[in-house]
């Protein structure tokens, strides 16, 4: 690696997690936090941009510039946070004062965000703008600290595969089991809505169900990992200068490893979030498929993201996280934009074909479980970056560097949305359209434009990955050598 020497033992010798087998009671509440993450990650993902833009009539170029906004503003808060949790220090430990503190604020927020009033294009801009930024800033006084306690939970190489893992499934979970309720018992037909999807009511009702479940949620993940504080790492490091502290900050994120990781996110997240976010207009407007089927797309995607799991964990014990990584993006490639394409060249079923949604449902869940097989992978494999700085640095920031993740990734949503709404612009899709009307050719440039961006996409992130530089046999043997001098210090 292309880092400065090691320095830890100048600044004092950080504690190191036990390597144990996580308790799987303590792997469920961990993983069961996504959940809220999850609903407030898809709904903003796949309904949105759509409720704004379809349902409230606001111009797309809007939305997308509100939401990219609030994003950017919400994404520099997220180190300030990652750094309060590494440094605080109470009976509750460094991360649990800020789970049990987020969960009303999140969920008052959310209920806002879905409960605009009546204002100009203008104006609408300021109001998503604000209330976005709202509801992510109160998450990310839940999601930094918790994503920061896998790498606390356990040293172990392939167990920390297996608790990300089941935090994406969770994650994905939860929010699909939302959407899949809200697509077939909210955002149904109604008098004068005949299209369920264009009903303000149900995402009315949505956000109010939404909140609960996100606040009740935050609260157990935080009860059921409580009992862990006693056994997570401390950080044996005196506190230095605000100037001295942002300077080891900077240092931290610019270990190579770091920088592959997010070179990476920045490509494949993307790819993910062009995906979910265009993954609407597709179901409406170019399958033109009702709610009822839309539960079918939900159920692939969480079959998907089940796989997904268990697909990362074992065929990273067979070839290491940076392989495995590398070979989920790029077969990635070949299924997500694989129905568009047929549909373009005459190869897919005509819309109301029964076959043609089982098609879909399993494109979606071939596409969708191997590009989020990468993206465990990708995490797990931050988390051996925060033991390499740690030997650097003599100082575990676990929160800074789940920050700085979920500030790239944050951005990165960002512009997904606005390529989203760019797209949509692009091709001139028309606002408040009714399906079975909208032009043949916008529908086919929407899927070519859609395709030749997230082929490009998902190439860069494989590419980028392959280069990540620390390996099984650099993780165990960069633990052993801190236990050795934790060892040493305290004899």
């Amino acid at each position: 690696m292309d880092d400065a020497a090691p320095d830890g033992a100048a600044r004092g010798n950080p504690s190191v997690p036990l390597e144990r087998h996580v308790p799987a009671r303590v792997k469920f509440f961990f993983g069961f936090g996504a959940v809220a993450f999850g609903i407030k990650d898809l709904s903003f993902a796949l309904l949105l941009t759509f409720y704004f833009n379809q349902v409230i009539g606001v111009p797309a170029t809007i939305v997308g510039g509100a939401l990219l906004c609030a994003l950017v503003f919400d994404a520099f808060n997220d180190p300030l946070i990652g750094h309060l949790s590494d440094n605080l220090k109470t009976r509750w430990g460094r991360r649990h004062p800020f789970l049990y503190g987020s969960a009303i604020p999140a969920a008052l927020c959310f209920i806002l965000l879905w409960n605009p009033p009546e204002l100009t294009d203008g104006q609408m801009f300021f109001f998503i703008f604000g209330a976005a930024f709202l509801v992510r800033a109160s998450m990310s006084f839940f999601e930094v600290p918790m994503a920061s306690l896998g790498p606390e939970l356990t040293s172990e190489y392939h167990e920390r595969t297996r608790l990300y893992g089941l935090r994406f499934f969770f994650g994905w979970f939860g929010g699909s089991a939302m959407l899949l309720f809200t697509y077939t018992v909210l955002l149904v037909p109604a008098p004068g809505y005949p299209d369920g999807q264009l009903n303000p009511a149900g995402y009315e009702s949505f956000a109010l169900i939404a909140a609960a479940i996100m606040a009740s949620v935050i609260i157990i993940a935080a009860l059921g990992t409580h009992s862990e504080i006693k056994y997570l790492p401390k950080n044996n490091y005196q506190r230095q200068s605000l100037r001295e502290e942002l300077r080891l900050i900077l240092r931290s994120f610019n270990n190579r490893g770091f920088k592959i990781l997010m070179l990476c996110t920045l490509f494949a997240n993307s790819a993910m979030g062009l995906n979910l976010g265009l993954l609407m207009y597709f179901i409406t407007y170019f399958w033109e498929l009702q709610s009822a089927a839309l539960a079918w797309f939900v159920i692939g995607l969480v079959v998907g993201i089940g796989c997904a799991v268990i697909a990362s964990a074992k065929l990273s014990r067979r070839i290491g996280k940076r392989r495995a990584a590398y070979t989920f993006i790029l077969s990635s490639i070949i299924f997500t934009p694989a129905a568009y394409l047929g549909r373009v060249f005459g190869f897919m079923p005509e819309n109301g074909d029964p076959m043609l949604l089982p098609i879909l449902v399993l494109f979606m869940a071939l596409g969708s479980g191997l590009l989020v097989s990468g993206l465990i992978l990708k995490v797990s494999m931050l988390t051996d970056v925060i033991e390499d700085d740690a030997e650097r640095s003599g100082k575990r920031n676990e929160g800074i560097f789940f920050a700085g993740n979920f500030f790239v990734q944050k951005c990165v949503s960002g512009m997904g949305i606005a390529i989203t709404a760019g797209i949509i612009a692009l091709v001139s899709f028309p606002i408040g359209a009714t399906p079975g009307e909208v032009p043949q050719s916008i529908l086919n440039n929407l899927a070519l434009v859609y395709t030749g961006i997230i082929t490009v996409l998902a190439l860069s992130a494989a590419a980028i990955v392959s280069r990540f530089p620390i390996d099984q046999a650099d993780h165990e043997a960069r633990i052993a050598r801190m236990r050795g001098a934790a060892g040493e210090a305290t004899m």
